[in-house]
């Protein structure tokens, strides 16, 4: 019994500490906390969608953000496809308003390359790309090592999804850094928290 304490205390002090360096990876990519941002004009970029859905999938949206920025028509670019992608690191994701295959209404990355730091934004009407000037979390995210979304819903389902009639729910918004997978379930009548490990999917901590 003090060993299970002692455990749930040490999480508690984890969590604790992680909100206190990078601060709520929900709420930072929320408009209200960051200035309007100059915006970059890049084109627009249509993405693969499921099909009659206005939600894109996790797969679409971090396929084109490793060539963020980048102009393949414009004649000479100062640099190939291939050192944007040398040079492209995700810092921060967040997803609006999940399904239960983890697509989602919009995403939003936290991008850091050379010449900027950048909030790059997709859904249904395609890529949208401002400069980025508030905090964001020192480690990258390696797309290729972590547990996709739907992987995470999938593994997680009964947690995340409750078979009860009498819990409805609303919205499932889903951010990730520094490792971390923060789930928050919005119902009618209460808010749920989770917290995830991102490459095994293990949950970590919530507030039931």
């Amino acid at each position: 019994m003090r060993k299970a304490a002692f455990v749930f205390f040490f999480l508690v002090l984890v969590a604790a500490a992680v909100f206190m360096v990078i601060g709520n990876p929900l709420s930072i990519l929320d408009g209200q906390n960051q200035n309007s941002p100059s915006k970059v004009d890049v084109g627009f970029v249509l993405l693969d969608q499921p099909e009659g859905s206005d939600r894109v999938s996790f797969d679409a949206a971090t396929t084109n953000i490793q060539l963020t920025g980048f102009d393949g028509e414009a004649p000479n670019p100062a640099r190939t496809a291939e050192e944007v992608a040398e040079t492209t690191f995700i810092h921060m994701i967040r997803g609006h308003d999940l399904d239960e295959t983890g697509n989602a209404t919009s995403w939003n990355f936290v991008v850091r390359q050379p010449e900027q730091v950048s909030l790059v934004s997709y859904d249904r009407f395609g890529e949208k790309i401002g400069r980025w000037d508030a905090q964001y979390p020192n480690t990258t995210i390696n797309i290729s090592e972590i547990m996709a979304p739907g992987a995470l819903f999938a593994k997680n389902y009964q947690t995340i999804f409750p078979t009860s009639e009498e819990i409805v729910t609303e919205k499932r918004d889903l951010a990730l850094a520094e490792g971390t997978y923060y789930l928050t379930i919005t119902g009618r009548t209460e808010t749920k928290n989770m917290m995830f490990d991102a490459y095994t999917g293990t949950l970590i901590q919530s507030n039931d």
